[in-house]
């Protein structure tokens, strides 16, 4: 769905919007964790096929709870069906947007790091958190509007650490492994700060349908 797909056709702007929200709702990694990504050979590895992605932060990078910044480790989602029979990407497989964003800015980018300015007069240079941040919040938005439903009040990035690892748990993922993707020492971190009742009915349960469900053709 516009803007957002065809991938390979969208501008920078919506697929650094679209590639930084699912590598934030797969990693349930902080801010700083993501805005600490580089593209160079040691810290991103792609193995054959794409079907999977390690992700290693800048060894110069120190992140806010030491030794809790571990590698992402993604895997690529499986094709799907469509009504012709035919298999398909999965558009919100994370390790495929993430190949089309590197493979599209490596021209523009002007350093190592992963996200980097799509706008002049910082267009190649490494983006801030802050700014990333608000790439997370406006991505979140923007799939909200694509739905014709207004987007809630007080939005964050830090809200898809909540999200992602409420989901997983859902989904069936057990506590620890969890707590080892998100840098959590403790269940309890997720217990009492993060973790959501995502098996309520609510509007933005339905708008996390249109994003996480593979069914999903946006």
């Amino acid at each position: 769905m516009t803007p957002f797909e065809p991938l390979e056709g969208a501008d920078m702007k919506h697929l650094s919007l679209k590639t930084v929200l699912l590598l934030a709702l797969a990693s349930a990694k902080r801010v700083s964790d993501i805005h600490a990504l580089s593209v160079h050979p040691s810290c991103t590895q792609f193995a054959p096929g794409q079907t999977r992605v390690l992700l290693k932060p800048n060894p110069a990078f120190t992140p806010k709870v030491v030794g809790s910044c571990t590698p992402i480790d993604i895997e690529a989602f499986p094709p799907q069906l469509v009504s012709s029979g035919e298999q398909q990407q999965d558009l919100l497989c994370p390790v495929r947007a993430l190949h089309t964003y590197m493979d599209r800015s490596k021209e523009l980018r002007l350093n190592d790091q992963l996200f980097v300015s799509w706008a002049k007069p910082h267009k190649g240079k490494p983006v801030t958190k802050q700014r990333l941040s608000h790439w997370i919040v406006e991505a979140i938005a923007l799939a909200y509007t694509s739905q014709n439903l207004q987007a809630p009040m007080g939005l964050r990035a830090h809200s898809t650490r909540g999200l992602a690892t409420s989901w997983a748990l859902f989904k069936g993922v057990s506590i620890q492994d969890i707590c080892a993707a998100a840098s959590w020492s403790s269940p309890l971190t997720f217990v009492r700060f993060y973790r959501l009742d995502v098996s309520a009915p609510s509007v933005a349960r339905a708008v996390l349908g249109t994003l996480l469900s593979r069914d999903s053709t946006c």
